[in-house]
């Protein structure tokens, strides 16, 4: 069977270097931290799944290329935690793209996970007539600086672009298929932004006009910006590169430049 990738995007409230899980506040449950990357081996598949694990707030998504799975975790002893997680199935996964809407089905599958060190992680499931297990690491290179300044530029896939301005706006288009979308990015933390997104003319997950759905923003360790939404029942990924030839600016490294301007005047 042809290798089937997969991006499980474990999604840290903190810094992209934290350990697995934060408990630094005293008056706030303690919550799983990190993106995380790896393979997954399942029985009755004979080529690994790359695999990717991602908790953000008090959700846990896994967006794969074949199926999403959306769900809630539960942090016990010993630096384990229980993910209960749903699957969303695809119909057409836009594979040259990156582009993917799941819907939501009746099959749940419970994951066992077990945080072995600050950057490596291992996972047991079992459900939907399915199991398996993975082993993951720590994407210790993810923006930990994320800003509009950070994602402002042109962003591409194969057939789309998407547009972002100094303001945060965006706007997109996919040549091949005529989806539309607009809508803007808001800062959040260091680690994400949050998104509000219209999507028009698309296969799949369209809005009403002027009704937005929410979601956030990440940038990988590749450099890849990743947007994650949501609306009843369905689940949306979009993964863009930076357009050929430019590079993302990093305010961390335009900070020392302005000092240096500074003090030559």
């Amino acid at each position: 069977m042809a290798v089937v990738k997969s991006l499980l995007i474990g999604m840290c409230v903190f810094a992209a270097g934290c350990g697995a899980f934060d408990d630094s506040s005293s008056s706030e449950p303690p919550t799983l931290n990190g993106l995380w990357l790896g393979e997954t081996q399942e029985q009755g598949v004979t080529e690994a799944l790359t695999t990717s694990v991602l908790f953000f707030e008090n959700k846990v998504f896994i967006l794969r290329e074949d199926e999403a799975h959306l769900g809630t975790y539960s942090i016990l002893e010993n630096d384990n935690a229980l993910l209960d997680t749903t699957v969303y199935s695809y119909s057409a996964p836009d594979l040259d793209n990156n582009f993917y809407v799941g819907t939501r089905t009746s099959n749940r599958i419970e994951v066992d996970a077990l945080f072995a060190s600050t950057q490596l992680l291992f996972l047991n499931f079992d459900g939907a007539s399915r199991s398996g297990s993975a082993t993951l690491n720590l994407d210790t290179g993810r923006s930990s600086n994320m800003s509009l300044t950070r994602v402002r530029g042109t962003w591409t896939t194969t057939d789309s672009i998407l547009y972002i301005n100094d303001a945060g706006g965006i706007q997109g288009s996919n040549s091949a298929t005529g989806c539309q979308w607009k809508g803007k990015l808001s800062t959040f933390n260091d680690d994400f932004l949050t998104l509000s997104i219209e999507r028009k003319l698309c296969p799949e997950f369209n809005q009403a006009v002027d009704v937005p759905t929410g979601g956030f923003a990440l940038i990988d360790g590749e450099g890849s910006l990743h947007f994650i939404a949501e609306q009843p029942n369905e689940v949306l990924w979009m993964k863009f590169a930076p357009e050929a030839g430019a590079v993302a600016d990093d305010p961390a490294e335009e900070e020392p430049a302005a000092e240096e301007e500074a003090a030559a005047a």
